[in-house]
């Protein structure tokens, strides 16, 4: 794992502070987001990565005049602890369930118990439900002063963004017509007595335009903002970089002249979550009345129809392929004597990935080796950790393709061949076949319609409680154009019913720190349960091959041996003859 110098974040802590001193600030939120509220950022841009030298996904951050706070949930404790060591950031640890805002709003109210009376944050990265958190949770004790520019950006310097030609997606793989969309959300616009809605989650504007772009790491969406009304989407973006033709109902604009279409004193719909208070500040500016109201393209880009699942099914294919020619390419390595580390590892499978077809990846390459498995968001694989045979390996990866959906598969397996390691250790065994007990309770369930992420996530860890054993993370997430969308989720605080047509993670995993970790991910969805009306089935939608070597056939029920027949067999007709076999 990269490590940052801990005299330059010093350093550069140190300028921030000479600066929140001349603002009269005693202390300063740094969010991991950029503008759009992405979840992955460049690290040119990101604010939090360069006052911290965390490089992690997720994680906000909070400084004072003495201390400063890195706010990690499970994913990121041993990570976030390496990376700031010698530097004056600490961690600061979110429990399973806590949303890091809610964390970050008690860290900066025990500060004002201390005297931190004005606090800077940076209104362009922050949601217009992130600061009313802050404000309801700190109420008149701290004045929250906005900046903009962020403190950071004045220390660092401005930071170079990538713009990516902007590609058109078929109607035939978005599944419908930016038209037909359209005709989708009038009535709730209609409903909601707004004349327009304002789109600044980057998915959303994909899904409503039929684009794609490339202007992010591990995202398929652009730069731009939209305003969706009745008969059309007006899209602010770089005219030069969109495709000769974009589909009829869409609109282009320079950016900042979207706010034009609107009428004085518009309602205009915001999504308090998806929306930076800069951004509704600039529709007051405008005089529009920014109304909070429920983003009526969430729950439409979430229920994926028929042609839109065809193409998701296409791409986890693919996926799943590259993952078992990847592992085929670590044994045959390793057999020949040669070395790989796990940075050849992540190398490997991006290479293999585009040679797929893949147009990028959709998350950075997670590739532990042995007790780098303990790190659950292990995000900087090591250019020195070479693999033994007998490694265990977590390999958590996804891609996407020209459809502009992404993929999302984690395997673990043994980095050896069978010829060189015929089994795992039990200690191996028994940890991964917990886990795949775990993923086959999910993966198997039937629940009522209308079940909750919060039903399912029991389901999945049962197996494991029932052996003292847990994870600290979700067990579940959905999936479309971002790699991470909701809804649903399947978490220990997730209340969001699944519907026909979701397509969702589900990744149990145990995680030894010192030893290492196994997570098993396939993506899902949920059908009507055949002779039981009134019920929905999980079933999986990637079937790439789990390796036998590390399964205890003595801790499987029969249910659960029956359910990995069929699930082998099922894998046989989806791969067809390019399935490697099973090890």
């Amino acid at each position: 794992m990269t490590r940052p110098d801990p005299a330059e974040v010093t350093a550069r802590v140190a300028a921030v502070r000479e600066l929140m001193r001349a603002e009269g600030l005693d202390g300063l939120i740094v969010r991991s987001t950029d503008r759009f509220l992405n979840e992955y950022v460049p690290l040119a841009e990101s604010t939090r990565a360069w006052v911290t030298g965390f490089t992690g996904s997720t994680g906000d951050a909070y400084l004072t005049l003495d201390r400063g706070w890195l706010c990690l949930d499970g994913r990121y404790h041993l990570q976030g602890g390496q990376q700031v060591e010698g530097t004056p950031w600490e961690v600061d640890p979110v429990d399973l369930g806590t949303p890091i805002a809610r964390a970050l709003a008690l860290r900066v109210e025990a500060s004002a118990a201390e005297g931190a009376r004005r606090v800077g944050y940076e209104p362009d990265r922050t949601s217009v439900r992130e600061l009313e958190l802050l404000r309801g949770a700190l109420g008149d004790e701290v004045e929250l002063v906005p900046l903009e520019p962020s403190l950071i950006e004045r220390a660092r310097g401005a930071a170079p963004e990538t713009r990516a030609p902007i590609r058109a997606v078929s109607a035939a793989a978005a599944g419908e017509s930016v038209e037909g969309k359209l005709a989708c959300v009038r009535e709730r616009l209609e409903a909601d007595g707004l004349a327009a809605f304002l789109v600044q989650r980057l998915d959303e504007l994909a899904y409503v335009t039929n684009l794609r772009g490339d202007d992010f790491p591990y995202q398929a969406t652009f730069r731009g903002l939209g305003l969706v009304l009745a008969d059309r989407v007006v899209l602010a973006a770089d005219r030069e970089r969109l495709p000769a033709q974009v589909e009829a109902g869409v609109e282009v604009v320079a950016p900042g002249a979207w706010a034009a279409a609107l009428a004085p004193g518009a309602r205009v719909g915001i999504d308090a979550g998806g929306t930076t208070a800069a951004a509704r500040d600039a529709l007051v500016a405008a005089g529009a009345e920014p109304v909070a109201a429920a983003s009526p393209l969430a729950a439409l880009k979430a229920r994926k129809n028929e042609a839109e699942l065809a193409a998701m099914r296409e791409a986890f294919r693919r996926a799943d392929l590259v993952v078992e020619q990847v592992q085929d390419l670590v044994a045959g390595r390793l057999a020949a004597g040669e070395r790989i580390t796990e940075a050849d590892l992540a190398a490997e499978t991006e290479r293999l990935f585009r040679e797929a077809g893949a147009t990028g990846l959709s998350f950075q390459v997670i590739a532990a080796a042995g007790a780098n498995g303990a790190h659950i968001h292990y995000s900087d694989p090591d250019p020195e950790r070479a693999l033994a045979p007998e490694d265990m390996v977590l390999l958590d990866t996804g891609a996407y393709f020209a459809a502009g959906y992404a993929t999302d598969l984690t395997r673990t397996f043994l980095a050896g061949g069978p010829e060189q390691v015929a089994a795992g250790t039990p200690a191996q065994r028994r940890m991964f076949t917990l886990v795949l007990k775990s993923a086959v309770a999910a993966m198997s369930a039937r629940v009522p319609a209308g079940a909750h992420g919060v039903q399912l996530d029991a389901i999945a860890r049962a197996p494991l409680w029932a052996a003292g054993v847990d994870f600290a993370h979700g067990t579940g997430h959905g999936v479309g154009i971002n790699v991470h969308e909701a809804p649903p989720r399947v978490s220990t605080r997730s209340y969001q019913p699944f519907e026909v047509g979701h397509v969702f993670s589900i990744e149990p995993g145990l995680y030894v720190p010192g030893e290492g970790g196994v997570r098993i991910e396939n993506l899902c969805t949920v059908v009507p349960a055949e002779g039981a009306p009134g019920f929905l089935d999980v079933t999986p939608l990637t079937f790439s091959r789990l390796d036998e070597r590390l399964i205890d056939d003595a801790l499987l029920t029969d249910a659960e041996r029956a359910w990995l027949a069929g699930y082998a067999a099922r894998r046989r007709e989806v791969l067809g003859e390019a399935a490697r076999p099973s090890p």
